[in-house]
């Protein structure tokens, strides 16, 4: 299987100017492909002078793949990124993994998972992590619980179980009506990182269900939304304030 990476560029990028990056990480439940998600999101980035990348990885529809699956693949992504950094003038320190409901939790798994794949003495850690509609819990009591192959697995996953102290800064934006992953869960999920004194702020949207914040589902909503994750990206100092 080849990992396909969607890349965007600012204009008249020179690779010898190494820009910061955000890659995304589209939803779907890991069961199928939403590739063209984040393609509207990744165009703004890139007009605010990122790389912007648009991830695809193995989904259980179209590979027979596990959760585990997907997550070796956004390792290898991240990992593809920082090794080629120079080819793609993209600064290896200032990545930021973003993703929605599985791939934010796939993202938060980057930033949060005590094990992950090391290559070459890189390492697929975000700089930060943006979590869009995001599975936070994957317990028995949490969502998704039966997609991982045994439940040790799927407990020890949960983003909400892998809380301590020194995480990287995360933004999660969430909808009150969300009918897949309940309010509830992120709700928790941010006020737990706060607790341990991590940077973590938290938006949740009113009488929005699970996929408010796409492109194609409310121009409000995805502008409001994406203006928050490009505030957020501001106060990393990646990006200049928009004027």
């Amino acid at each position: 299987f080849a990992l396909i990476a969607h890349c965007f560029f600012p204009a008249n990028h020179d690779p010898a100017d190494a820009k910061p990056a955000i890659v995304f990480f589209h939803g779907g439940l890991w069961d199928v492909s939403m590739t063209t998600q984040f393609a509207p999101h990744c165009m703004h980035f890139a007009s605010r002078g990122m790389v912007a990348v648009a991830v695809e990885y193995r989904v259980a529809s179209t590979h027979d793949s596990t959760p585990d699956d997907s997550f070796e693949d956004a390792q290898m992504a991240m990992l593809w990124l920082k090794h080629n950094h120079q080819t793609l003038g993209v600064d290896p320190n200032r990545i930021i993994a973003a993703g929605a409901a599985s791939g934010a939790h796939m993202a938060l798994s980057l930033a949060m998972l005590p094990e992950i794949m090391e290559i070459d003495g890189y390492s697929p850690r975000p700089l930060a992590v943006i979590g869009l509609s995001a599975i936070v819990n994957t317990t028995k009591k949490g969502t998704e619980f039966d997609r991982f192959p045994d439940s040790k697995k799927a407990t020890k996953n949960s983003p909400s179980n892998l809380i301590r102290k020194g995480l990287c800064p995360t933004l999660i934006i969430h909808g009150k009506s969300d009918t897949i992953v309940p309010h509830e869960h992120a709700e928790k999920f941010a006020k737990a990182m706060k607790r341990k004194k991590n940077p973590c702020e938290f938006i949740d949207f009113e009488s929005v269900n699970h996929s408010f914040f796409n492109f194609n589902v409310s121009a409000k909503h995805f502008e409001l939304t994406l203006n928050s994750m490009d505030a957020f990206i501001v106060g990393l100092g990646c990006i200049e304030p928009m004027e």
